[in-house]
């Protein structure tokens, strides 16, 4: 390998947080992000972020042209991002980025419009608040998909979010199905793939022998979703 490019080769796309770690103190310095940008670590303990790229000449790679985005006014683009900034332990800097990022990620999307009724009155008037759940959900545990098939079918993904290596939050974890909904209530479940285009129990595994000559599993090994409180139990990383 000749690195000949050694800062354009130690770019990496970063879509919510980029981390450096010192071991030996266990800290960790995180930059969360609200949009993709550029990151690296071109030196030990520092890190940056590319918010915009720009060329005024040809990079060669196809474009035929350089990136030279001057702006609507000539000054250059501009942005109004987020940047959130976490230095504390290795255990609790685990907890904040994963539930921090979900929390930006899904940030709601404010619209505003003139009114002349008062705000007792659209309190009056309108539902201002609204859950479909009937308790909260744990921390480690994401509603990824709540969509409606059929009149009496719905898709329902659920992820675990943080990892097995984590220090905190990476135990399993059970959620029932029965009562965790308020406007309807589950009366049978039918585990499907993550595409949702076929039932679970007719998917084969493919089998491999590794290096090792161990022969992988070829069967699916979940614990089935079944009446009366259709538990889901999830580990760490799994949909």
């Amino acid at each position: 390998y000749n690195n000949t490019a050694p800062v354009a080769g130690n770019y990496y796309p970063v879509n919510s947080r980029i981390f450096i770690r010192d071991e030996n103190k266990k800290t960790q310095f995180t930059v969360l992000n609200d949009r993709s940008q550029g990151g690296s670590s071109m030196v030990d303990g520092s890190v940056e972020l590319m918010i915009h790229r720009r060329t005024l000449k040809d990079d060669k790679r196809g474009v035929n042209e350089p990136l030279n985005e001057t702006g609507q006014y000539g000054d250059g683009l501009i942005i109004r991002g987020k940047h959130y900034v976490v230095f504390d332990n290795y255990t609790s800097s685990t907890y904040i980025h994963r539930i921090v990022a979900e929390m930006m990620m899904l940030e709601p999307e404010l619209v505003f419009d003139e009114s002349n009724s008062s705000f007792d009155d659209l309190k009056s008037n309108y539902n201002l608040q609204y859950s479909a759940l009937k308790k909260s959900l744990p921390d480690s545990i994401h509603l990824l998909t709540l969509e409606y098939l059929e009149k009496d079918k719905i898709l329902l993904r659920l992820d675990h979010q943080f990892e097995a290596s984590d220090p905190v939050g990476s135990d399993d974890v059970t959620v029932s199905l029965s009562d965790l909904f308020e406007p309807f209530k589950v009366k049978d479940v039918t585990e499907l793939t993550l595409g949702a285009n076929a039932d679970i129990r007719d998917v084969k595994k493919l089998s491999w022998r590794t290096v090792n000559a161990e022969q992988t599993g070829s069967v699916w090994q979940f614990k089935p979703v079944v009446a009366p409180y259709f538990d889901v139990t999830l580990s760490p990383m799994e949909i």
